[in-house]
């Protein structure tokens, strides 16, 4: 007889398949806080529940996304399209894509630079304690910065 785990609602896996395979909403980050599901005001914290996370490149043309790979090898609307191998490899901006859970519902959000730093330094202070980054919940503050907002990470108290 086969035996079969029937994940419970602590295996957040199920939901992060979902959540790759469904169009994500993404999340805007401003210098005034996050914009959800373009909401009018932003806000400057949330509590999240981090179900991943991953490498990913977008690449601009006078400030708009022309293309994007959420893994950092293929672009999204092309699945040919290799990122080793694209013209525009240099241009690109190096990002950590992180699926998350806000108010119930899944969203992306795509950090660079500063942001990025900060996320990654975030899970190696989980991992130095052995929490797994999907076995708590977070708190997401944007900093204002001059034209942009920085996203720095703790856990939710």
């Amino acid at each position: 007889m086969e035996s079969r785990v029937r994940p419970t609602m602590n295996d957040p896996r199920p939901l992060r398949d979902l959540l790759h395979r469904a169009l994500a909403r993404y999340l805007t980050v401003t210098p005034r806080g996050f914009v959800l599901d373009g909401g009018a005001q932003p806000l400057p914290r949330l509590a999240v529940r981090i179900l991943g996370f991953g490498g990913a490149r977008t690449h601009y043309q006078q400030r708009k996304p022309v293309c994007r790979s959420l893994d950092g090898v293929v672009a999204v609307t092309d699945s040919t399209r290799r990122c080793d191998r694209c013209p525009q490899l240099d241009s690109c901006t190096p990002q950590v894509r992180v699926d998350l859970v806000v108010e119930s519902r899944p969203h992306r959000l795509l950090l660079a630079f500063t942001s990025a730093k900060n996320f990654l330094a975030y899970v190696g202070r989980l991992d130095v304690r052995q929490v797994a980054v999907d076995a708590t919940r977070h708190e997401l503050i944007v900093v204002p910065r001059r034209g942009w907002g920085e996203v720095q990470f703790r856990e939710a108290p």
